[in-house]
């Protein structure tokens, strides 16, 4: 890469300049500073990798990902631990987080991503009351830019027009309002 070359300031000026005692001391100076500045962008670029960062690199990436320094605490098994902890998280899509939620749920969910929402609609009785632990599970799932919206799926007066109910069915239901609207007998 460009970074690897060294300097070489006095190259770049016109013949009759090179031989200037001014243009060797300003070549001098230069060049230390360029190598400084082509040393610091090879560190930046290598500590973009797990696989190729330095002590500085790997200590941002552990931060990154919350991995604690294992006890050998060399460079080498610090980038496996990063490397191991980049393995187990997998690529998420729709039907891996579907199964999440309805594993931790208990019940089945309509699951679709809109204008950056991934709305996640459900109707029943959930296994668990406090959902606080299942959007802390999901934000640490989804893409940073995505925000999650839970919510119930109450009845909708369409859904019960597509039953086709005369009241003497609706009747025969023998549903209180709160369960009407809940919906759970739409099945």
């Amino acid at each position: 890469m460009f970074y690897d070359d060294p300097a070489d300031y006095k190259s770049y000026l016109p013949e009759k300049l090179q031989g200037l005692v001014e243009i060797d001391a300003l070549d001098v100076s230069a060049r230390a500073e360029l190598d400084n500045f082509l040393a610091l962008v090879k560190k930046n670029v290598q500590n973009k990798s797990v696989s190729t960062c330095d002590e500085d690199g790997a200590l941002r990436w552990e931060k990154l990902l919350g991995v604690s320094t294992p006890m050998d605490g060399n460079l080498q098994t610090r980038r496996n631990a990063l490397q191991a902890k980049l393995m187990t998280k997998p690529p998420i899509n729709l039907q891996v987080l579907k199964s999440i939620v309805e594993a931790y749920m208990g019940l089945e969910v309509d699951m679709w991503v809109d204008a950056f929402t991934l709305k996640i609609r459900y109707r029943g009785e959930s296994r668990i009351a406090d959902l606080n632990p299942l959007v802390a599970t999901g934000y640490e799932k989804i893409p940073a830019n995505l925000l999650l919206d839970i919510a119930y799926l109450y009845l909708l007066w369409a859904e019960t027009d597509g039953k086709n109910l005369t009241w003497a069915q609706t009747d025969a239901l023998n549903q209180t309002w709160y369960q009407w609207e809940r919906g759970e007998w739409v099945a």
